[in-house]
């Protein structure tokens, strides 16, 4: 078991798999790969996988990395999206442990060694998060803007990502147990992710549901992981910086909501709202969902009323949800046959 001594030698320290999705990432991927390759934790495989570059980007990290006996590059030649892509990284890793990046994050140089340090001495854990903040890549700077302290579910099952958009004024720097980690930056125990695997119909296995190919995967797991009996902890010591786009801090959360939706694209709005219905079908216990339906109820029903007057689109996303009910109940049944925790200790992760 690792100590808090960091000069403990690579071959007493358990190997540890980075799972970098490269797409067009020609702007984030240098400083993504430096400072993995700079940890001080230092038995570290890394694994790239280009998914269907055009920018540039493929050739850079081929000729700066590929001779890096700790980098492995992965090439399947099209777009897998994030949920195909990193489930490829995790069914080729060799690790204990898989940490899943983001292209566009820039982690401190013992980001690994203080998650990895919190696995080993609770073997209950089967992820956890350090504490993500903002990069400005447009001035190359880090920022005291938090990203995420972890994913946060309410009774309503809105999902978010705790802290965002706050300054970091220490309001979460204490060691928490939260609901899931951000697919940002999820440092995940190998063992747990094969607990929650999928079987798919072609004989293979996903941890990801490729079904919903992008956005909302990571809570998706994070739920089966709780399901298990899988707890996440939330680690603030560990500093990791990530490039997604800062929203304003409005003071009232209905007019933040609306502008920072208008900003994402119809296709990510139409896959987050399919892929939100698919997560509840397949992971709500019946004894959470029926005492908290009236939360869940007054949420929906305002959506609704939001979709209808702002986002009549997404109406084209029932037969969509339509054509993959069977397959989400299929799950289900798989997903709820693993249950090995008690159903108290998920209801009290429902702030």
């Amino acid at each position: 078991m690792e100590t808090s001594n960091n000069n403990q030698t690579q071959t007493d320290q358990p190997l540890v798999s980075v799972n970098i999705l490269s797409y067009n990432s020609m702007r984030y991927i240098e400083g993504c790969l430096d400072t993995a390759l700079a940890q001080t934790y230092k038995n570290l495989e890394i694994l790239v996988i280009i998914t269907g570059s055009e920018d540039g980007s493929a050739e850079f990290i081929k000729q700066k990395y590929g001779r890096q006996k700790r980098v492995k590059i992965i090439e399947p030649g099209v777009n897998l999206w994030f949920s195909r892509g990193h489930n490829l990284g995790i069914k080729m890793c060799q690790g204990k442990y898989a940490l899943v990046l983001n292209q566009d994050t820039v982690m401190e140089k013992d980001f690994v060694v203080k998650l990895a340090r919190v696995m080993e001495q609770d073997q209950s854990l089967g992820s956890v998060s350090g504490k993500l903040l903002h990069y400005n890549f447009s001035f190359n700077s880090k920022t005291k803007i938090l990203d995420s302290t972890g994913i946060e579910i309410f009774k309503t099952r809105r999902v978010i990502d705790r802290g965002q958009w706050e300054k970091d004024d220490h309001q979460y720097d204490a060691d928490t147990e939260i609901f899931g980690a951000s697919g940002a930056a999820a440092f995940y125990r190998r063992s747990a992710l094969e607990a929650v695997k999928l079987p798919k119909r072609n004989s293979e296995f996903e941890y990801y549901d490729e079904d919903f190919i992008a956005y909302k995967e990571d809570i998706d797991l994070s739920w089966r992981l709780q399901l298990a009996g899988y707890r996440c902890k939330y680690i603030p010591e560990a500093i990791l910086y990530h490039g997604r786009t800062v929203g304003r801090s409005w003071p009232n959360q209905l007019v933040r909501f609306i502008v920072n939706r208008k900003r994402q694209p119809r296709l990510y709005r139409k896959m987050a709202f399919k892929n939100h219905y698919l997560m509840m079908i397949k992971c709500e216990l019946r004894t959470h969902f029926w005492h908290q339906f009236g939360f869940i109820f007054v949420r929906e029903s305002l959506l609704l009323i939001y979709t209808l007057i702002f986002e009549p689109f997404q109406f084209a996303v029932v037969s969509m949800l339509y054509r993959e009910l069977p397959e989400a109940w299929r799950k289900r049944k798989l997903i709820m046959a693993n249950v090995k925790t008690d159903p108290q200790r998920i209801w009290k992760l429902f702030h």
